[in-house]
């Protein structure tokens, strides 16, 4: 078909040239907009096909721009746009067509780089030993914030110095959330190496803190324990600077003022030092070359922050943006700043801009954060819970990360579980076997991404079930509103604003609870519950806790195929059976079974014994020789329970305590710690002490005893302290005849 001409011949088409482009090169896809008055796009006006923009340059009027072929406006800015006048360039189009320069048109690819990477805080395994052994050393003085820190850097020290086998010991990390990952982009372009000056930068970066090494004559911090000569060539031999001299120490000069946890440079500069010590020149300068994360310290760099984004799940983050082609003979590298919202304010908890912790293109970044106040992810992993690879939702933990609530039968129908067991219910925690559920319970749901659009809402209910695993009573349903708080950038900040999960009516459904899925900017923290069970509106006994699912219409859903009302969907219900194992429920809700107990244990200090013989006086002296013995008649148990020998009692223990601040000692219990004493019948009868270990070098002196019942009540979190019951009594000790 012919084209079309205007009466002077020209096309009513713009064809586009890009000079240079090679054969086997592809052109980029480009679009022609329409400005306003402040140079930004407000509409597209064609897209070039097959080298030709279908439009009439008599058309054009005012400013237009050709920019990278996008469908949001918002992504065009002016570094990725070339402006022209349409009065000057319609009649050059019309005739030659629009003819881009290569360094032009090279701009105009819709590139994007990728980077990603994990941030994790981590601790070596010895700074808490240290920690416990500083403590003893001091005779039993707990450790200052400061001496904490003094300690923590020294092991730093010894790590990053690579004293002799202790970079091979493990580290303990675990992921950090709930932060903003700043990204800079360094492009470096070289073609040799002058190794001298590489070893100048890259010395100059260890000897700075936070690695340092501590000044003479202060002691090591592990005397006899490991053994090794200096690490690092530069540090005493070579007259290195005290640290109190040092313009970043303050004038007391200790490890802890000077210590910037944020700034930990990488190990592998120092490996790297150490290597291309080693190395004949050649070599060196081709291990350099061969490294790009070296390149910031030897080559012409230009470096610029090119965006931030919040820590996904588990510590993780990704962030692309448009980039031009990189020029040959230069490499581009990353590093990253890492800002937690701690205590109402923004803290940098890593700085690897000014550590020099610079990652390769493509070189997935693992963030090793050091700085004790980071916080790590209320949920850690942030990977979902064995599976069978479909989609699904379930209880995944009860207030702590790892709480995987599995002692309870198998459901059996819709709000209907199998006959309990004698323990149905209970938890094993890490203090003790079958403790009872009180206070508030986190109850935190997983719910796959790829529900998202399937699983609009959820809603949760509680009611009593009998032996039979049947409900006994109504359901009560969860419905405490629930916010839950995300990051959002506003006014070119970052900040933390709170998002109201529920309760709503939706489709004739009430106190439904919104589904808090990571997309569509939905910046979630870590560490938030879909509801908080307050069981202190329940009273004591066993509960099904069942959750039920909703589409965005408000019409109840279930997983394909199982019993129960609501309409099928693509997924499944799942409950743990073991503490890493997962089952499949097929039916139309989701039941788990709590005990859930609210008595506190109980304890009584009947009487006080000399020689074993029971004294109710309220004042009591006692006077005797000095092999005379004391004890107590006690009781301390818990009403509740598994069965008598397994009570909510976690343990008891009694101590005495001479004088004022005077030396503490323990009497036995009458029985194992772990099993009720005296609940029914006599009191029971704990251990003695003589007079003459007591009284010590007095000759008499006034005391008290203590009793202290400790209960197994959880929340998930922890065990419940506030539940414990104390008792004292007091008396007085004389020896004599």
């Amino acid at each position: 078909m012919a084209r079309k001409t205007t009466r002077d011949g020209s096309d009513k088409r713009i064809r586009v040239v890009f000079a240079e482009l090679g054969e086997a090169e592809t052109a980029p896809a480009i679009a022609l907009y329409s400005l306003n008055d402040q140079g930004k796009p407000t509409q597209k006006l064609a897209q070039a096909k097959e080298g030709v923009l279908p439009i009439s340059p008599e058309r054009l009027e005012g400013r237009v721009a050709v920019g990278p072929d996008v469908d949001d406006l918002a992504d065009l800015n002016a570094d990725r746009i070339i402006v022209y006048r349409a009065e000057q360039v319609a009649t050059v189009w019309g005739r030659d067509g629009l003819i881009l320069p290569k360094a032009r048109w090279e701009n105009l690819w819709p590139l994007f780089r990728c980077v990603s990477g994990r941030v994790r805080k981590c601790r070596p395994w010895w700074w808490d030993l240290v920690a416990k052994v500083t403590t003893v050393a001091t005779s039993g003085v707990k450790l200052s914030r400061t001496t904490g820190l003094q300690v923590q850097a020294a092991s730093q020290i010894a790590l990053a110095s690579g004293v002799s086998g202790i970079r091979n010991f493990p580290w303990h990390c675990l992921p950090v959330c709930d932060g903003i990952v700043e990204i800079y982009e360094r492009q470096c372009c070289c073609i040799r190496v002058y190794v001298p000056d590489l070893l100048d930068k890259l010395r100059g970066i260890l000897e700075r803190i936070p690695i340092p090494w501590p000044p003479e004559p202060d002691p090591d911090p592990w005397p006899g324990l490991i053994p090794g000569p200096d690490p690092l060539p530069f540090t005493r031999a070579a007259g290195r600077r005290p640290l109190q001299q040092r313009p970043e120490a303050k004038a007391t000069g200790t490890i802890a003022e000077a210590y910037d946890p944020a700034l930990a440079p990488p190990e592998r500069l120092y490996e790297a030092y150490l290597d291309l010590q080693r190395l004949p020149t050649a070599e060196a300068q081709r291990y350099a070359l061969e490294r790009p994360w070296l390149h910031p310290f030897f080559c012409h760099c230009s470096s610029s922050m090119v965006g931030e984004v919040p820590i996904q799940p588990g510590g993780n983050f990704d962030f692309c943006y448009p980039r031009r082609l990189v020029p040959f003979r230069c490499w581009l590298t990353y590093a990253y700043r890492v800002r937690q919202y701690i205590g109402g304010s923004w803290v940098t908890v890593y700085d690897g801009v000014a550590a020099g912790a610079w990652f390769a293109a493509g070189e997935d970044a693992d963030i090793r954060v050091t700085d004790p106040r980071a916080l790590q992810c209320g949920d850690p992993s942030g990977n979902p819970p064995a599976n069978e690879g479909n989609p699904f939702v379930m209880l995944e933990h009860v207030t702590g990360a790892g709480t995987h609530h599995f002692n309870f039968p198998s459901q059996t129908g819709v709000s209907q579980v199998a006959a309990l067991d004698i323990n149905d219910g209970l938890y094993t925690t890490y203090y003790a076997p079958d403790c009872p559920w009180a206070e508030q319970l986190g109850l935190r749901l997983w719910v796959s991404p790829e529900l998202n659009g399937t699983v609009a809402y959820y809603r949760m209910s509680v009611m009593p079930v009998d032996l039979s695993g049947s409900p006994s009573g109504p359901p009560v349903v969860l419905e405490d509103a629930v916010t839950w708080s995300r990051f959002v950038f506003v006014g070119g900040e970052w900040i933390v604003q709170g998002d109201s999960l529920g309760p709503v009516a939706q489709g004739g459904e009430s106190r439904l609870f919104r589904v808090p899925y990571w997309a569509g900017g939905m910046n979630w923290l870590s560490g938030q519950y879909h509801q908080i069970w307050n069981t202190a509106a329940f009273g004591n006994g066993r509960y099904i806790l069942v959750i039920e699912l909703f589409d965005a219409a408000g019409a109840r859903i279930k997983p394909n195929g199982a019993a129960g009302p609501g309409t099928g969907k693509p997924f499944q219900f799942r409950r743990w059976t073991s503490e890493t194992v997962t089952a499949n429920v097929p039916f139309a809700d989701c039941a788990h079974v709590f005990w859930i107990d609210k008595t506190l244990p109980s304890g009584d200090i009947v009487d006080l014994r000399k020689n074993g013989v029971p004294n109710t006086e309220e004042c009591q002296f006692m006077t005797g020789p000095g092999t005379d013995q004391f004890s107590i008649g006690y009781r301390a148990y818990h009403v509740n329970g598994v069965s008598n020998s397994n009570s909510f009692m976690y343990s008891h223990s009694i101590s005495w305590q001479r004088g004022l601040n005077g030396p503490v000692g323990t009497l036995a219990p009458a029985v194992s710690a772990t099993t009720d004493a005296g609940e029914t019948g006599p009191p029971a009868q704990s251990g003695s002490a003589s007079f003459n270990a007591m009284l010590g070098p007095n000759t008499r002196c006034t005391f008290s005893v203590h009793l202290a019942v400790y209960a197994k009540h959880w929340n998930g979190g922890g065990r419940i302290s506030g539940y414990d019951y104390h008792e004292s009594a007091s008396f007085a000790l004389e020896q004599g005849p």
